[in-house]
């Protein structure tokens, strides 16, 4: 993975600063949002898949989380919304080539 990553994650505010993206390992990377929640998207040779919090009060709620990613505003699923604690978790996932079921989804 790109050292500076974590840098651009970090630099993410949700307003100036609203994507980063790199490779790990196989994968193409996207992360969007900030600067509280973000959106993990990575893109495999044969699939897509997107990281999913691991906070059961967000997983079914049908409540929406308004980020703004790329520069534009978007509400998502709440169950997309990620802390950067998870987004790091998620990007470790990655790096081992495991994605499990309890934080990922296609």
């Amino acid at each position: 993975m790109n050292p500076d990553f974590a840098a651009d994650v970090t630099r993410l505010d949700g307003s100036t600063h609203t994507l980063a993206a790199t490779r790990v390992a196989s994968w193409e990377v996207m992360v969007g949002g900030g600067p509280e929640r973000f959106i993990v998207t990575a893109t495999g040779p044969r699939r897509v898949v997107n990281a999913i919090t691991t906070d059961a009060d967000r997983l079914d709620d049908g409540a929406t989380v308004d980020l703004t990613v790329g520069g534009q505003a978007v509400d998502y699923p709440a169950r997309y919304a990620l802390t950067r604690s998870e987004v790091d978790v998620a990007l470790a996932d990655l790096a081992g080539a495991t994605l499990p079921d309890s934080r990922w989804e296609d």
